[in-house]
């Protein structure tokens, strides 16, 4: 029995050795980087009242309103936001906004596509119809935009956690969607409509070559298209 004590106490010292020679010792010059906790956002409101319990996940990321993924795989979705001091016009402000963004989305998607492929020298006039009347045309050819899911909030805004002034609101939330066969042929028109408008048949062929096959791109993306006006708000 000694003897088994003996071996044990000795081959725990052994073990406690071999793991103290293994790990690294910290020199005078390694620099313990401290571990911050995660940031949270202060509130300056309060929520005094809402359609869901909680705060619905397409509002980050649209496409699981749907639930199946053959609906997602045949839609595109698109989520924008609004406010104001009734529920109502909260809501349908925030429809009209994410029917919006699609257009707003294409638009810019297309001027991307185009500033890529020309490295920023294409024609002046092009540009100039992208920027300023592209997002008009291309919600004129929108066709089978769906209102999938709304989400409000009614907030009271409080001086004593930050707010500017006391005061309450409704904040709202739409997802869209768009079958992207339609959305296609929507971006076809949009690329039709642009084309019409140029009359140098260089430029045009050139255009209609960087914009073949910007519809197809498009319905394939997964995130949202950033939108210059968004850096802006």
């Amino acid at each position: 029995m000694r003897k088994s004590v003996l071996f044990l106490t000795i081959l725990v010292t052994l073990l406690g050795l071999a793991s103290c020679g293994s790990s690294k010792p910290k020199s005078d010059g390694d620099v313990v980087e401290p571990i911050e906790p995660p940031r949270t956002a202060k509130k300056d409101y309060e929520v005094l009242d809402f359609s869901e319990a909680s705060t619905p996940s397409w509002v980050k990321h649209p496409s699981q309103v749907d639930f199946t993924p053959e609906e997602r795989a045949g839609n595109r979705y698109f989520v924008s936001e609004s406010s104001h001091t009734e529920q109502r016009l909260c809501v349908k402000s925030a429809e009209v906004r994410a029917t919006a963004r699609v257009a707003s989305e294409i638009a810019q998607f297309m001027k991307n596509s185009y500033a890529e492929a020309t490295q920023g020298g294409g024609d002046e006039k092009v540009s100039e119809y992208m920027q300023e009347q592209l997002a008009q045309d291309a919600e004129s050819f929108l066709v089978g935009v769906q209102v999938a899911k709304t989400y409000w909030e009614k907030r009271k805004y409080l001086e004593k956690l930050g707010a500017p002034e006391d005061k309450t609101k409704f904040y709202c939330y739409a997802v869209v969607k768009m079958d992207k066969k339609q959305l296609e042929s929507a971006i076809k028109k949009s690329t039709d409509k642009l084309l019409s408008n140029v009359k140098n048949p260089e430029v045009k062929q050139k255009t209609d070559k960087i914009l073949k096959e910007v519809g197809k791109k498009f319905t394939e993306l997964d995130n949202p298209v950033a939108i210059d006006s968004d850096k802006t708000e």
